[in-house]
């Protein structure tokens, strides 16, 4: 009688477990692509027709992907997805790559930078790491800390604004008021007011 009831105990562990691989199998898994173009991105599979999406003008997304359902996603051997990029002509039909973006093997977690070639028609990729990928800067109010209404040199280093505060600032007092700020922001941040 234990011997039955063992069997059946074990018989059920080993339904649940088959029950729960699955799950556990289909982590999802995502690459990210920053977009520093003017235009719009197409990423997709390169193997086949499946398409991650679209991203837009310079934004960071997340490219999902699901070994489970779509091996030549991430390859459960390799741990690699074969990808494409390419950049939407404004007809929406046309798409032009460059040399570097025609085919990508990646694995989960990498970060693609795409940029605009020298001849404004194609495009570059490269893989990053996590500390090369821009952030959007804060505001005005949020980068100004003691609340004085100027960012002094400090604040700019907490905020990681990499520039010579003499580029942008105009009355030559050291520090950056609302309007020298935007300029700033302006010209070396390509994310701002763009959220992702």
């Amino acid at each position: 009688m234990k011997l039955s009831r063992l069997s059946i105990i074990f018989i059920l562990l080993a339904g649940l477990i088959l029950y729960t691989a699955p799950s556990a199998m289909a982590q999802t898994k995502t690459f990210t692509v920053i977009n520093h173009t003017g235009n719009v991105l197409r990423v997709w599979g390169k193997s086949n027709g499946f398409e991650f999406g679209r991203v837009k003008a310079s934004t960071i997304t997340d490219c999902t992907c699901n070994a489970l359902y779509n091996k030549d996603c991430f390859d459960k051997d390799g741990n690699k997805a074969k990808i494409k990029l390419a950049l939407e002509d404004k007809n929406g039909l046309d798409l032009w790559s460059g040399d570097t973006c025609v085919k990508l093997y990646i694995e989960p977690g990498a970060n693609i930078d795409v940029t605009l070639d020298d001849d404004g028609r194609h495009i570059k990729c490269a893989i990053i790491k996590d500390s090369e990928i821009k952030k959007p800067l804060p505001t005005f109010d949020e980068a100004d800390l003691n609340k004085d209404g100027k960012i002094d040199a400090k604040e700019a280093e907490a905020i990681q604004l990499k520039v010579n505060l003499k580029d942008f600032d105009a009355d030559l007092d050291n520090e950056l008021n609302p309007s020298e700020f935007d300029n700033a922001v302006n010209k070396i941040n390509v994310f701002r007011g763009v959220p992702f």
